[in-house]
């Protein structure tokens, strides 16, 4: 999706003070894929505030989405990154 967006990422990035992340998309967007196993729980909701706040804290900006979203209805993620493309494009 990414790569046909014409967009420049990385997969599985390590980032001081937030952990790993799914992907950075053009040096600055983070997007984590979020699946009910990992994240359900409201320590599991805790602990990815406090990454999305060390993340913008770094200058990224944290997109996250749902895993059952990407599988099953990818036109409407593609289309929430695809807006943020002429952001991403700087």
């Amino acid at each position: 999706m990414l790569r046909g967006l014409g967009l420049r990422w990385r997969a599985q990035v390590q980032i001081a003070h937030v952990g790993r992340v799914d992907f950075v998309v053009e040096g600055w967007l983070i997007i984590e894929c979020d699946s009910k196993a990992h994240h359900a729980s409201w320590e599991a909701q805790r602990e990815d505030r406090r990454r999305d706040r060390a993340a913008l804290a770094a200058g990224y900006v944290t997109l996250r989405l749902i895993a059952e979203e990407i599988l099953y209805e990818p036109e409407a993620v593609r289309a929430a990154i695809a807006g943020l493309k002429p952001r991403l494009r700087r």
